[in-house]
């Protein structure tokens, strides 16, 4: 079981982290894959932390769901404002776990965020205990994260050359404040057709050995 002190991720990532999570108090920066941040939203809403979204209009919460997310956790703020800062940082007083991202509706806004900025949204997260995991680059300390998708991975149906995506394979680097940087890959499995279950990130080996052989992945371009 995962102490207060950290806002769960999926547990195959888990590994990567110094504490088995994302440390409260702290800030984490996400960037590449965007399965990497929607898979710890869907695993803290699931483990029972709350969780606020905040300037990420083009984020699928229903693949968010179809992870396992729970949707009575989260609260979505799609247009913050001119200041998305200010508003992260009061949710940063009530929320285990804020996600700021820098876009609208037609995509990133290239805005940046300046260090005296950085301190205090940092400060106020250690203050209240709460987790700020921020979409993007971000100045000073702060666990780093970064996914970028390998593979494909190809479901057969029963005609020969027909199927459909299965999920996919992800590299996953993190650098963590006083640990030495860390990486592995991970698969993003989908319940085969008439399966019940949800979407989520595994081990390689956990796949081959479900199928009884090696699964089948097509080098992503």
């Amino acid at each position: 079981m995962l102490s207060s002190g950290v806002v769960a991720v999926p547990e195959p990532m888990a590994a990567l982290l110094p504490k088995r999570g994302l440390p409260r108090g702290a800030v984490a920066a996400m960037s590449g894959a965007s399965v990497l941040p929607m898979s710890i939203i869907a695993e803290a809403s699931r483990s029972g932390s709350t969780v606020a979204l905040v300037g990420l209009p083009r984020l699928n919460l229903a693949a968010a769901v179809e992870m396992g997310a729970d949707l009575s956790r989260i609260a979505v703020v799609s247009e913050p404002g001119v200041d998305r800062l200010e508003v992260a940082g009061v949710l940063l007083d009530g929320i285990d776990l804020v996600v700021l991202g820098f876009e609208d509706r037609l995509g990133p806004t290239g805005a940046s965020v300046t260090p005296a900025r950085a301190r205090v949204l940092g400060g106020r997260a250690r203050k209240q205990s709460s987790t700020l995991m921020v979409l993007g680059d971000w100045p000073g300390t702060a666990t780093r994260v970064n996914g970028e998708v390998r593979e494909y991975r190809h479901l057969p149906i029963r005609r020969s050359g027909y199927g459909r995506i299965g999920g996919f394979r992800v590299e996953v680097q993190v650098t963590a404040p006083g640990a030495r940087p860390v990486s592995d890959v991970f698969d993003l499995v989908a319940p085969g057709l008439g399966e019940s279950g949800v979407m989520r990130l595994v081990k390689p080996e956990v796949v081959a050995e479900a199928a009884g052989t090696r699964p089948s992945l097509a080098v992503a371009n």
